[in-house]
């Protein structure tokens, strides 16, 4: 979606006008040298062409009739393959193949939080950032495979800078600085409903992040896909930084991957209710899609089979592994979906006076990995217990909250502890294990004193 060339007024003019969008040089003249100098960079890296054909295209419905339930999730705790899966995920783990992909786009806005969204303080006792928490497993891992995986960044425009420091100042949370890598998502440009390109400073075209669909090509730009190749790296564990429970590296998932030849893993989680605002897996036209919850009819939605299970009740976590392999053609493709995004963006009108309006009046365009899955050749769902791996920080308060994710995580710690014999005496004490300290609680129960009583508020860390 880049171009990289030199631009002058003239040569901007002409290719401008080839697309209808000559607009964007309105106030040109206006401008001092060094505010003409940035617009013609800017158009510099238009892809308009490919601005053409978004917009012109739609994504296509997916109708009652397109629509199966899909049958296949793995259900690991009954499934033969289970040793033998977790036996590949660790051989892969101690062989160095494994790297992490944290999607650390946002910023804390909704959280009342002014930084990157994975600087902000969820530990239930430590405080410990969600940075922190999942470097912290990386290091965890190392420790336990002797190798630690790689762990790489994807930013945006709006975090990359204070991401960057943010890592520095913390000394890369432990993790050796050659296993850290951060890199920045792409942009793609706004238009109005007509197409038009829309300018929120006379010499600035608006711009928003792309999507995590944007990840491919921003991977390959940002020089992750090489590090990955220079290192031994062909599988990629993908998780979101909102969510502190993500098992990244998790050997059991990364192992089903590697035994059924996986380009494309997901897990899945159960659904609460058939309203939950989650995406689930399902057959689409024949094949395996995430579809959203926005395009399941409340009839569809709300099915269920003979023992009354949900028919479309596996929902999506954000949970993946990706063969490097296909990441790298996904990478190189031209012609992945996008999704138009009906937003209210502020922008100059023809007089150059900035409208911040009311109603929605234009689009942003924003791809998403998951709409590659049809894509891969072979793929698998993974089933795995929502209240041990998703406790996502979305709002400031309610559901999805820092306090719901802190509960969550303390009544998973305090699972940990019964069951490695443990007594936990006081029911309201919060309570966080460090990764450090034990990754599962098989390693707890190695680890923890016996006659071990919980009476307080508890964090254990690694000494």
């Amino acid at each position: 979606m880049t171009r990289h060339e030199q631009l002058d007024r003239q040569r901007a003019e002409v290719l401008l006008s080839r697309h209808g969008q000559q607009h964007v040089l309105r106030g040109f003249d206006g401008l001092s040298p060094e505010g003409q100098d940035r617009l013609l960079a800017q158009i510099a890296t238009l892809d308009l062409p490919w601005l053409d054909r978004t917009f012109a295209s739609e994504m296509e419905p997916v109708r009652p009739t397109d629509i199966e339930p899909y049958p296949d999730v793995i259900q690991p705790h009954r499934d033969p393959r289970r040793q033998a899966a977790l036996e590949a995920g660790e051989a892969a783990l101690r062989a160095g193949r494994v790297g992490t992909l944290l999607v650390a786009g946002g910023q804390g806005t909704r959280l009342g939080f002014d930084g990157p969204k994975g600087a902000f303080a969820v530990g239930p006792v430590s405080g410990r950032t969600l940075y922190q928490i999942h470097a912290e497993r990386q290091l965890a891992l190392g420790r336990r495979y002797g190798v630690v995986p790689p762990l790489y960044i994807m930013t945006s425009d709006a975090n990359h800078d204070a991401t960057c420091a943010q890592v520095t100042q913390a000394e890369h949370y432990g993790l050796p600085p050659d296993r850290v890598l951060i890199f920045q998502q792409g942009l793609a440009p706004a238009v109005d409903h007509a197409g038009r390109l829309l300018l929120d400073a006379r010499d600035h075209i608006v711009m928003s992040p792309n999507g995590n669909g944007g990840l491919f090509a921003a991977m390959r730009d940002g020089g992750a896909l090489a590090h990955m190749r220079d290192h031994g790296v062909d599988v990629i564990s993908y998780i979101q930084v909102d969510n502190p429970l993500s098992l990244s590296g998790d050997p059991l998932f990364v192992g089903y991957h590697l035994l059924q030849g996986s380009h494309f893993s997901c897990k899945a989680i159960d659904k609460l209710s058939p309203q939950e605002k989650v995406g689930c897996y399902a057959r689409v036209r024949g094949k395996l899609r995430i579809v959203e919850y926005t395009e399941l009819s409340a009839d569809l939605a709300g099915r269920r089979d003979a023992d009354g299970q949900l028919l479309y009740g596996q929902s999506n976590p954000g949970l993946f592994v990706w063969s490097r392999e296909f990441a790298e053609s996904q990478a190189a493709r031209q012609d992945l979906p996008f999704h138009k995004a009906h937003k209210k963006i502020p922008h100059l009108d023809p007089a150059g006076e900035l409208v911040r309006p009311t109603e929605p009046c234009g689009y942003k365009f924003e791809s998403f990995a998951m709409d590659t899955l049809p894509d891969a050749p072979t793929s698998l769902v993974l089933w795995c217990d929502r209240d041990a791996e998703f406790a996502p920080v979305k709002n400031a308060t309610g559901n999805d909250s820092p306090d719901t994710a802190r509960a969550l995580m303390t009544r998973l710690y305090t699972g940990w502890i019964r069951q490695a014999g443990g007594r936990v005496v006081d029911d309201g004490a919060r309570i966080e294990i460090n990764p450090l300290y034990a990754l599962d609680p098989a390693e707890l129960a190695r680890r923890l004193p016996a006659g071990f009583e919980v009476t307080g508020d508890l964090y254990l860390t690694h000494r």
